[in-house]
């Protein structure tokens, strides 16, 4: 089944994937009755290096280059939710079939997360079919989630600041006697550090690849300490490089006193 002919423009891609892109959308009507078609932009695989040459008698390394990849969200009126990957010639093609209450219930929690992976991707998306408005409404939507911003409660950044206090004490507390287990919470110390920042310059935490890039643009400084944190094989010398990361954004390296918000308590219903 070829998709109906109420297309817009599909998103820019380069020559040798073109072909693929239309396949892959009209693979999208042949999972469901799509309402609205909405295509992410075109991943494209890093350039691989130039190959090296062979000696005589070794054997002929296997090159993996890798795949164009899309995401395609495909908005339906039945109750049901599914995910399916299809490769399409030179393209990997990741499509989420969904109908409009369960997205935006997604929205709501990803946004109540910090993190709106699903919004982000809207918001860059392409919609390509769109005959009554559904896939306009949920970008907008995104957009105007992505605008407002994220500030997140003073109970909710006090509880990053002391779990992140606590893991750090816990690591320089194990460093010598066990330091895999110092490794692990230094890591996670890092990564509530990283997110108490955004949340103090009201931001949405981004997802794991771009959170660097996204301190960087907030806090120059901090994203420069950072990378002190994951230089050489000195754990000690990194832990007091989270310090100092510490001392910056959190502004303190003793966990204070600390209230978090109350939530309902699960009953047995005896």
């Amino acid at each position: 089944m070829n998709a109906p002919r109420r297309l817009a423009s599909l998103p820019p891609a380069p020559p040798e994937v073109q072909a693929a892109l239309r396949g892959a959308l009209d693979v999208a009507f042949t999972l469901t009755t799509p309402d609205a078609v909405v295509i992410g932009p075109i991943s494209l695989p890093p350039a691989a290096a130039a190959p090296a040459p062979v000696m005589p008698g070794a054997p002929v390394p296997i090159v993996d280059r890798g795949l164009a990849r899309v995401a395609i969200l495909v908005l339906h009126d039945a109750n049901w939710r599914q995910r399916v990957l299809r490769r399409v010639e030179s393209l990997l093609a990741e499509f989420t079939l969904n109908a409009d209450l369960q997205l935006a219930r997604d929205l709501a929690d990803e946004a109540l997360l910090g993190r709106p992976l699903t919004a982000q991707w809207l918001a860059a998306g392409t919609c390509v079919y769109d005959p009554l408005g559904r896939g306009r409404a949920v970008v907008d939507q995104a957009v105007q989630l992505l605008v407002r911003g994220h500030k997140p409660a003073e109970a909710e950044q006090g509880g990053r600041r002391v779990q992140a206090l606590i893991d750090l004490n816990e690591a320089r507390v194990r460093l010598i006697t066990d330091p895999v287990s110092a490794e692990l919470l230094l890591s996670r110390a890092i990564e509530q550090i990283i997110d108490f920042a955004f949340g103090a310059h009201g931001r949405w935490r981004p997802a794991a690849a771009e959170r660097f890039a996204g301190l960087a643009q907030v806090d120059r400084g901090a994203a420069v300490l950072l990378e002190g944190c994951f230089q050489g094989y000195d754990l000690a010398a990194r832990l007091r490089a989270t310090e100092r990361l510490a001392d910056r954004v959190l502004g303190t390296r003793v966990a204070p006193d600390w209230i978090g918000p109350r939530l309902p308590a699960a009953t047995s219903g005896l």
